[in-house]
């Protein structure tokens, strides 16, 4: 008997738990923005640190149950049950609980203690799930009882106790651990480095925070039209689905399969055991290793050899869907085969997670592209709600390609029609998947290696491949990039923008030129228009070309206009204008956010910031601190006119953000005493060079060490790569030796791919193999360094 039978047996066995965690769903995942969020779970699961990460990324208060319970009670819950006894502390804390979730409905980040494992006090935050998130903090068994240090019986009934707060409760995240937890890392670059703890986890419960609060809605409003942030890859061009089954995870090294894809499907097509821990890990190390919207597809095989009914299929079908809302996963596929009922109860519990209906036709029970069985289905699917539709069809014919063409065509001609998605399966229909605009489903060479054969569809291109073709038949056209300015060829960009363009089948290319003129750049970018970052930076770094489209509508410069500019990026043509983005910033708030250590979390009434220098760069890095909430920026320049002119821009630009009107000050002298009134600093970047420009010598900074009383520590950014060991790097480094405080440094490799990241997107419309580029810089440096000193 095969492993997956078995497993299905042992799935049918127990079908009663799993209608009754259908039964038991939330009406709605709706919930108002600011509504209360609460964190369950067990011992060992990490709710305090995930509570304190999401007050501070969210900016909502903290409230703990043991603090609120010794507030409320005068006595700690130790304390209150040894003078009290059992029964009157049970009593008393379900008491509590409710009083504490009722009190708090919005605005919060509430962390349970094991309170939550009362029966009474589970029917209460039941109902608190029906109109607030309620989210059950799960991890790995063997990691909670190494953290705890538990014998095995007591591990075990630590385990099933928590497994209750699946059942009262409508989210769920599993809490992957987080190597930077060690006391000492090493950067990338290989020079040591003092860890922020909880920089992976903090990343990953931050986004699955905006997503589930909408906030990352917000952000992205704020970006430019051509930021993939702003524009969901539904709506963009030749967009590629990385396609992963769940029982093939195990045997890759997800980190390797980066390069081209715009999201991964998880293809569910087996039970485990343990279902939903399973699938939250695997969901969970895909955020981490790929950080791409994940889209979750129960297979049909799944039942494959199993002796369920119809209607136990159909429940556990839905079942497993619904693991996948829990986890919020960024869209579902739901087949249209099952009941309008179910597919629209469906819709009603998805809250931000987007619907992709789907309709598969195999070869042999196909009328064909045209028959009027499709059109019913896609209204069908329209009037359910469902974001998106996916039809699929299994052919042997190339004829089909052809008639896949006219079904998108026809569905596309409908004045707001849903985004579909549509392809033939097989060798034969390999050219309709090429051709196929919105989440083409993609493999990976590596996977063609290192999994069973039997796990990957063989007629599936990788993400490379289709691209090569979508410029073979010019349905793409190859475009050159250029790098401008006074010292370029001393830049590692061209290197990295090549190795990216290599990696994802592009046929772009990338070329430094000096201009003698920095003013003749500067012209340029004042005659272009402006992303809102680059408006509010006042300085842009990355020109995109505006072309005139074939259909001869003109450029008016509004969003609706941009966005058609947008998706037309990746062909060539006459240009028009030029717009103008910044991606400096990106590379440094990236770099803040990542390194910022939760002591030293970012306070509008207490943290101050520090920048050294008044170029383009400088105002990158102070706009960026302003994003991430710091209302107190110090600016030091040699020339103080150039840093009086950038403060007045910025305290004009942020008038209501600070209470006394000013966000930016100056520093005159670097003699001059930290200003009393203001806490020493714990974020300081240096935005000067570590080498000479044309005439200008280089900076060769060093902090005065009063500059440098942060009893916590903080983050010291050094924007130079060139050299890389800069003389304020060799301080800082002294200092931490000696004062034994905690700061990290991050150096200028580590900023340099975020910002070419970001400019990669916005020029190309794609999304940036991370890891390749990065992989580049730190190649190829030594190179540069020695070209910068010769």
């Amino acid at each position: 008997m095969s492993a997956v039978t078995t497993q299905l047996e042992q799935a049918s066995r127990h079908s009663s738990k799993s209608l009754e965690i259908r039964s038991h769903s939330p009406s709605t995942r709706q919930f108002p923005q600011n509504a209360s969020i609460v964190l369950i779970g067990s011992r060992g699961s990490g709710k305090r640190s995930l509570g304190f990460i999401g007050a501070r990324h969210l900016g909502r208060r903290l409230i703990t149950e043991d603090h609120y319970f010794q507030e409320v009670a005068g006595l700690s819950r130790g304390a209150f049950l040894q003078r009290h006894g059992k029964r009157e502390f049970y009593e008393r804390s379900v008491e509590v609980l409710r009083e504490m979730l009722d009190k708090h409905r919005s605005g919060c980040i509430i962390e349970c203690g094991m309170g939550s494992l009362a029966k009474e006090a589970q029917r209460a935050l039941f109902e608190y799930s029906k109109t607030n998130p309620v989210i059950y903090v799960t991890r790995g068994s063997q990691r909670i009882r190494k953290l705890l240090n538990l014998e095995e019986q007591e591990a075990a009934r630590l385990e099933a106790g928590d497994l209750s707060h699946r059942n009262c409760s409508n989210l769920e995240y599993y809490n992957l651990y987080d190597q930077s937890c060690d006391d000492m890392t090493s950067s990338e670059n290989g020079s040591p480095n003092v860890a922020s703890r909880l920089k992976h986890a903090k990343e990953d419960f931050s986004g699955f925070l905006d997503f589930l609060t909408g906030q990352g809605v917000i952000r992205s409003g704020l970006e430019s039209p051509f930021s993939i942030a702003a524009l969901p890859p539904e709506f963009r061009s030749f967009t590629f689905a990385l396609s992963i089954r769940l029982s093939s995870i195990p045997d890759l090294d997800l980190q390797e399969l980066e390069a081209g894809a715009d999201a991964v499907q998880l293809k569910i097509d087996a039970i485990h055991p343990d279902m939903q821990k399973f699938i939250g890990k695997q969901v969970a190390t895909i955020r981490r290793k790929l950080a791409v919207p994940i889209i979750y597809h129960v297979e049909e095989n799944v039942f494959q050899g199993s002796n369920l009914s119809t209607s136990e299929k159909q429940d556990l079908y839905f079942s497993l869907l619904e693991y996948g809302l829990r986890f919020c996963v960024e869209y579902i596929v739901v087949d249209l085969k099952y009941s309008s009922a179910d597919v629209e109860q469906l819709v009603k519990h998805s809250g931000q997670t987007r619907v992709i209906a789907h309709h598969l036709s195999r070869e042999q029970d196909s009328l064909g592209w045209d028959a009027d069985y499709r059109m019913i289905q896609y209204r069908r699917a329209k009037s359910l709600g469902c974001d998106m539709i996916r039809f699929v069809q299994a052919t042997s014919k190339e004829s089909d390609n052809e008639a896949v063409r006219a079904f998108r065509a026809k569905i596309e001609a409908i004045p707001d029609h849903l985004p579909v998605i549509a392809y033939n399966l097989g060798d034969y229909g390999r050219p309709s998947l090429i051709e196929n605009r919105i989440f083409t489903p993609v493999t990976h060479p590596i996977m063609q290696t290192t999994v069973s054969l039997s796990q990957v569809r063989q007629f599936l291109p990788t993400a490379s491949e289709a691209m090569q073709t979508l410029y073979q038949k010019s349905i793409l056209d190859p475009l050159h990039f250029y790098h401008l300015g006074a010292s370029v060829f001393y830049s590692l960009s061209p290197a990295m923008h090549s190795a990216a363009y290599e990696v994802c089948g592009m046929k772009n290319d990338f070329h430094s030129l000096r201009v003698g003129s920095l003013e003749d750049i500067h012209r340029i970018c004042q005659d272009s228009s402006k992303s809102y970052h680059a408006k509010a930076i006042g300085a842009a770094n990355t020109l995109l070309p505006l072309r005139i489209l074939p259909d001869g509508r003109p450029l008016d410069g509004s969003t609706k206009s941009l966005l058609r500019q947008a998706n037309y990026r990746s062909k060539a043509g006459p240009v028009c204008a030029y717009y103008g983005d910044n991606t400096d910033w990106v590379g440094i708030i990236t770099c803040l956010r990542r390194n910022v250590s939760p002591r030293n979390a970012v306070q509008p009434s207490k943290t101050t910031g520090l920048v050294i220098g008044a170029g383009g760069m400088a105002r990158a890095a102070i706009y960026a601190m302003i994003q991430l909430g710091c209302r107190k920026v110090f600016l030091f320049n040699r020339t103080i006119e150039n840093a009086k002119t950038v403060a007045r821009h910025f305290n004009s630009w942020a008038k209501g953000l600070s209470n006394d009107g000013e966000i930016v000050r100056v520093l005159s002298s670097i003699d001059e005493e930290w200003p009393s009134d203001f806490e020493s600093p714990t974020m300081i970047l240096s935005c000067v060079p570590a080498m000479g420009v044309g005439t200008d010598g280089p900076a060769n900074f060093e902090m005065p060490l009063r500059w440098l009383e942060s009893p916590t520590g903080g983050v010291v950014m050094e924007l130079a790569y060139l050299p890389l060991d800069t003389p304020l790097l060799r301080q800082i480094r002294r200092v931490r030796n000696e004062t034994k405080k905690a700061w990290v440094i991050i150096d200028g490799l580590e900023v340099l791919p975020e910002q070419a990241i970001a400019q990669f997107e916005l020029m190309t419309g794609r999304k940036a193999p991370k890891r390749r580029m990065r992989l580049e810089v730190l190649n190829n440096h030594h190179e540069y360094e020695a070209q910068g000193e010769s």
